[in-house]
């Protein structure tokens, strides 16, 4: 392994701050392994890469699919040169439950609770023989709220932050650092799905949202001062310490009615939500 750079995974590497945390490992000297299942995405970043004079490998693969998630898990244990992991895949699927696709939110689950799991448990025990390492797993400040429309992904993102802190204590004294990181609303492709066709982002006023690169710039910044979660920007620190109130459920129930209604998806599933 000589002369051999480190290795980061990172899923959900095709848009968003996934590409955003690719683009900064690759940087900081990391051979990136970019996960995602849009593989014409990922050899596009590959090449962008490539010219910048780092490393990097494409794994195409479907987070949502329990067998995928498997195949990946069994690379990624051999990979002894493995440093970091970034788990930024996910995505959203909106509407009441009983109304909402059930499959759908199902296979939401598979990518933000099963996949985590999956993922940490193959990596980590390679970190932990290192005596080094970074895994950061992309939440959201949704694991605080609560509200309608919106009950399985605000519960997965919670169950991704309340895991990822446990990890961080386990790792405590071993050389390995895990951190939840819990952004607001960021500027990437994840409303650019036709779930979302139907809703304004001038709902949301222009001082709430970040960019993928300010975000993965935050994180990693908290990750190396030994935070256990990170929740960037002051408005979403407020929004989060606010929640013990309640009052912010309301106001978010209210915002999302000043806009057009989401569209629900139709019986076959079209209009599958954008994984990052």
């Amino acid at each position: 392994m000589t002369g051999q750079p480190t290795l980061a995974v990172v899923t959900g590497a095709s848009s968003g701050i996934g590409a955003a945390f690719a683009r900064k490992l690759a940087a900081l000297g990391h051979e990136v392994l970019l996960v995602a299942r849009r593989e014409d995405r990922l050899r596009a970043l590959s090449e962008e890469i490539r010219r910048t004079g780092a490393s990097a490998q494409v794994h195409a693969c479907d987070l949502s699919d329990p067998e995928a998630t498997r195949r990946l898990c069994e690379r990624l244990r051999g990979e002894e040169r493995l440093r970091v992991l970034v788990h930024a895949a996910g995505f959203g699927v909106t509407g009441p439950v009983g109304e909402a696709d059930a499959e759908r939110l199902e296979d939401m689950a598979q990518v933000h609770v099963n996949a985590t799991i999956a993922l940490t448990s193959a990596v980590v025990p390679v970190l932990r023989r290192a005596g080094e390492g970074r895994v950061v797993v992309v939440s959201s400040i949704a694991g605080w709220l609560f509200g309608t429309g919106s009950a399985t992904y605000c519960a997965t993102k919670a169950f991704e932050t309340s895991y990822t802190r446990s990890l961080s204590r386990e790792l405590g004294g071993s050389g390995v650092r895990a951190m939840a990181l819990c952004p607001g609303y960021t500027r990437s492709e994840f409303h650019d799905t036709p779930e979302y066709a139907d809703w304004d982002r001038r709902t949301v006023p222009s001082w709430m949202w970040d960019t993928s690169e300010n975000v993965a710039e935050i994180a990693w910044k908290a990750l190396e001062r030994g935070d256990e979660v990170c929740v960037p920007g002051l408005v979403n620190r407020l929004v989060v310490f606010s929640m013990s109130t309640g009052i912010l459920g309301v106001v978010r129930d209210r915002i999302r009615r000043r806009g057009p209604r989401m569209r629900r998806p139709d019986a076959s599933g079209a209009g599958p939500a954008d994984r990052r």
